[in-house]
């Protein structure tokens, strides 16, 4: 008897006939386990699949993003070449001797110190008197002295905060 007979039969109250046959029918079903194991095997194939497209999808933007830092570090190395050639031939270019050939190719000639000629200019204020006096006068050494912070050597400072120390433990106790 099937499950619609028995409700038919019985005015739509379940015996524990009904629902052991019920389940006995589910139970013994070898189709039913089969197609719920592939089902799982699908699933958690399908998961797997996704997994990997996802570590591989975020290992390619990697590779892309490292090679693009690697041009661009490139092309960085590749600049600050020619920035140090351009400062070469710019240096080279306003050396003395540059200087003074292309000087004399335009027509110019060092002039001798009796061809000297300075003009004073009324209400000009010169930036700096130094220039000025310092031919007439010798050059002023300069001492520097520093602070014994940064002429003490790091054993010299351990003693110096070893006796501190000493000194307020000593002074702390009767």
């Amino acid at each position: 008897m099937t499950l619609a007979r028995s409700l038919k039969k019985g005015k739509g109250d379940w015996s524990m006939n009904s629902l052991r046959r019920l389940a006995q029918a589910y139970s013994t079903t070898p189709w039913r386990k089969q197609i719920s194991t592939g089902m799982l095997i699908l699933v958690i194939l399908l998961g797997v699949i996704l997994g990997a497209s996802l570590y591989l999808d975020v290992t390619a933007r990697t590779l892309a993003l490292g090679r693009a830092i690697i041009m661009m570090e490139n092309e960085i190395t590749e600049v600050e070449m020619i920035n140090a050639h351009l400062r070469t031939q710019l240096g080279i270019l306003k050396s003395s001797a540059m200087m003074e050939k292309r000087a004399i190719e335009m027509g110019f000639r060092r002039i001798e110190p009796e061809e000297e000629v300075y003009l004073i200019v009324p209400g000009y204020v010169p930036l700096d008197q130094t220039l000025i006096s310092s031919s007439s006068k010798k050059a002023q050494s300069v001492s520097y002295s520093l602070p014994p912070i940064y002429t003490q050597s790091l054993l010299e400072w351990l003693k110096s905060k070893l006796d501190a120390w000493a000194d307020l433990e000593r002074g702390s106790s009767p």
